[in-house]
């Protein structure tokens, strides 16, 4: 089918079939036609784990030290730390597994090479008195990593649910008929899709390669029988990151009195291919005139947007050794556009062909049933626009002997305080966000032990609560709530102006247990299978810099 981009406006929901009896319906394979509140959630989650080598190998727990580019994105008050100029690059590779409770399918790993940080900083002012010192600092800091695969396969019995009975319970529910369906193409013969909400989008594909039909007096599944077996085959396959270009300001005051502010320029960028396919088996099934032997569903969901932010912080150092730090950040907002479209095609094998298809000689259609959507593209006076949670972080860290730091953290974001400003089908989320969410911690602690000038050896630890406000609740996607990682590196001092700094840390994500789809009303109830997967991640960072 030929590709239509349109933009989508709110009209698109008048122009959509009233809705009748209510059925709630989603899951993974369902939801992706739109931005959720999770999506708004797992955008707007950072760890702070990234940035810098030496950053990351002490879990980000940067907010009372200094004299690092992470300071821009952490505590902006480090950078009153700095005694010289400075130029950062920072590439790493991301090797990221996951694991289900299903049986395996495809692969369940992507690696990925990326940017975690890159950064300039210089020197505006030195002095003996009044202020000591007023740096300076331009870097890009990446905060988040949405590069992962995960899939896994289930096996049905004798009458096992479908994803076609949430496609049939959703028209049935929006009072769409066949006869609608069939009169909604234009001249060229091309089916105009922005007559109805994107949420049947799937659902009416599902209609057009044959999954379902309202021929015997209401939406159902005539071509798969009601007793059949039905295998699924799920892959969820994502990359992007979420980042931020900053401008940092950072002022030393007789070097116990440190106070920093930073400009952020946050960006966020990501792509998710979701595939579903069934499979089905017919011991126990009476004959069918059409019987679906297999289909596929692939759908991809782009998020791409801008947002900005300020950042406050202030250190202060009331002995040589000690250090007390405090940072402030105001919620990021977002401006987002969204683009989506999916396709389906499906396997059918006629056993007794009343409709005198083509068959080849297996007796299956040919060609197969094949359909996709248009591009459905939010952007523009249509975009979407949010805030991320606002953030407050301490830190204290102590220096023993000139050679060992040890530095700890604290980190409170409040994601009942997010909010979903505009969107094109006029949705903000507010209670259900205020009622699924809660204020997180997050504790780091990291240590630095310089046993010769030259060289540096580090590690840390890091563990982020979640911010759920039921941990054991069923969403209609994974939702992580909790994040523990580790980490360990090194640095060395090759000369007074170039420094190496190498890091390893290795990320575990929990997540809520979730289905592929679900649907119910008050006579039915329909469900896959629950999943549950954990998502592990191995980063390594190498920083290069060199001083002048």
């Amino acid at each position: 089918m030929k590709k239509i981009f349109l933009t989508l406006c709110t009209a698109l929901m008048l122009c959509s079939a009233a809705k009748g009896e209510a059925f709630d319906s989603g899951g993974l394979v369902i939801d992706p036609s739109t931005i959720t509140a999770f999506d708004i959630f797992n955008s707007s989650t950072t760890q702070f784990s990234l940035g810098t080598a030496r950053s990351a190998a002490m879990a980000g727990a940067m907010t009372s030290l200094g004299a690092d580019a992470s300071s821009m994105s952490i505590n902006p008050a480090g950078m009153g730390m700095y005694r010289s100029n400075e130029i950062v690059f920072t590439p790493m590779m991301t090797f990221s597994r996951a694991k289900s409770n299903a049986a395996a399918f495809e692969g369940n790993s992507k690696n990925r090479f990326g940017i975690g940080n890159f950064s300039m900083v210089a020197k505006l002012r030195e002095s003996s008195t009044g202020v000591t010192a007023i740096n300076m600092g331009i870097a890009y800091n990446r905060l988040a990593d949405f590069n992962y695969k995960y899939s896994f396969a289930t096996q049905g019995t004798a009458g096992s649910s479908s994803i076609a009975d949430i496609f049939a319970g959703q028209l049935a529910a929006g009072q769409i008929t066949s006869t609608q369906l069939k009169g909604s193409y234009d001249g060229a013969g091309y089916f105009m899709w922005d007559r109805f909400d994107p949420t049947y989008w799937g659902a009416i594909l599902g209609y057009k390669t044959g999954l379902i039909n309202d021929s015997n007096g209401g939406w159902g599944r005539d071509m798969i029988g009601s007793a059949a077996g039905v295998d699924g085959y799920t892959t969820v396959e994502s990359k992007g990151s979420a980042g931020e270009w900053v401008w940092s300001l950072g002022m030393n005051f007789g070097s116990k009195f440190y106070l920093g502010f930073s400009l952020g320029a946050a960006t966020i960028n990501r792509e998710r291919h979701i595939y579903y396919g069934e499979g089905y088996s017919y011991t126990a099934d009476p004959a069918l005139n059409y019987q679906m032997e297999h289909f596929n569903y692939d759908q991809v969901a782009k998020m791409k947007g801008t947002g900005v932010n300020f950042k406050i912080g202030a250190i202060y150092r009331p002995i040589e050794s000690l250090r007390i730090g405090v940072a402030f950040h105001t919620p990021t907002y977002y401006s987002v556009t969204y683009s989506y479209q999916g396709g389906m095609t499906s396997e059918i094998k006629a056993n007794n062909n009343v409709d005198d298809y083509k068959l080849d000689s297996n007796g299956y259609i040919r060609p197969p049933f094949s359909e996709e959507t248009v591009v459905l593209v939010d952007d523009g006076d249509y975009s979407w626009s949010y805030t991320s949670p606002t953030r407050l972080m301490f830190g204290v860290s102590y220096t023993i002997a000139k050679q060992l730091i040890l530095s700890v953290d604290y980190e409170r974001d409040w994601y009942n305080s997010m909010r979903l400003k505009d969107s094109p089908y006029g949705a903000l989320y507010k209670g259900y966000i205020k009622d699924t969410f809660k204020g997180s911690n997050t504790v780091r602690a990291g240590a630095e032990w310089r046993f010769i000038p030259q060289m540096a050896v580090r590690m840390g630890y890091g563990l982020w609560s979640g911010a759920l406000t039921d941990n054991t609740a069923i969403y209609s996607s994974p939702v992580t709530y909790r994040t523990e990682y580790m980490s360990a590196g090194f640095g060395v001092a090759l000369s007074k102006h170039f420094t190496i700094d190498a890091t390893y840390q290795f990320c575990k994500n929990n997540m809520t247990p979730y289905k592929t789809f679900y649907g119910y009303d008050s006579s039915i109830d329909i469900a896959s299978p629950t999943i549950n997967t954990t998502l592990e991640r191995h980063n390594l960072l190498l920083s290069l810099t060199v001083h002048f």
